[in-house]
């Protein structure tokens, strides 16, 4: 438990250097889950929500990012913001792009720690066979040219997800969410495509210690 709050706290603090807000603490009551628009609907929302922790929670062990576009989505109504732009921009070698979507992000950050763990345990296997610890030249080569270093690969088992779902409101074609997922109380902007739900935005509100 320790060791996933402190993962949880990492990425947390991560997801704020990548420009997506951390936020203070809630300045407005959270209304009570709001089904009156269609139960189902609602139900489908929040299908899409629990599916997406667990695709990342599999991702974070095996970095199969195969399952990614079912459940994120890039819709230009929401870029992601510049810091973030110039995060994916990095790491996928294209400095002529010019704005992303979430799905973009979630895939490029994947991609980043993906690269970043592979590293760090080849060098690790390595140093191992050679009974000895990491060098510190060894060490400095997994931090990237913004002075980041990746986490380490998750290898405990999954368990189960906890979300307690705040509010759910519609307009149109656009869902938006406040859940709490324990360490964080976020807010996640889901939009409707071709009869499916897809979450296109995140925002983090309020961090719980």
């Amino acid at each position: 438990m320790k060791k996933y709050l402190l993962f949880m706290i990492i990425a947390f603090l991560l997801a704020g250097l990548l420009g997506f807000s951390k936020g203070t603490p809630l300045s407005r009551q959270i209304p009570p889950l709001n089904k009156t628009q269609d139960p189902t609907e609602a139900e489908r929302v929040m299908e899409t929500i629990k599916r997406a922790y667990e695709i990342e929670a599999e991702a974070a062990r095996t970095f199969d990012l195969e399952e990614f576009p079912a459940v994120f989505i890039n819709d230009p109504r929401y870029p992601v913001d510049s810091y973030t732009l110039e995060f994916i921009k990095d790491v996928t070698h294209n400095p002529s792009l010019n704005t992303a979507g979430y799905l973009d992000y979630k895939s490029a950050y994947y991609s980043w720690w993906r690269d970043g763990a592979l590293r760090r345990e080849a060098l690790e296997e390595r140093a191992k066979a050679e009974n000895r610890n990491l060098t510190m030249e060894e060490s400095q080569s997994l931090v990237d040219s913004d002075g980041r270093v990746a986490p380490q690969r998750r290898k405990d088992p999954i368990s189960d997800i906890y979300l307690e779902f705040q509010s759910i409101t519609f307009n149109e074609d656009i869902a938006t969410v406040v859940l709490n997922d324990g360490p964080m109380t976020i807010e996640m902007t889901l939009v409707l495509v071709d009869g499916k739900w897809f979450i296109a935005g995140y925002t983090g509100l309020l961090f719980h210690p």
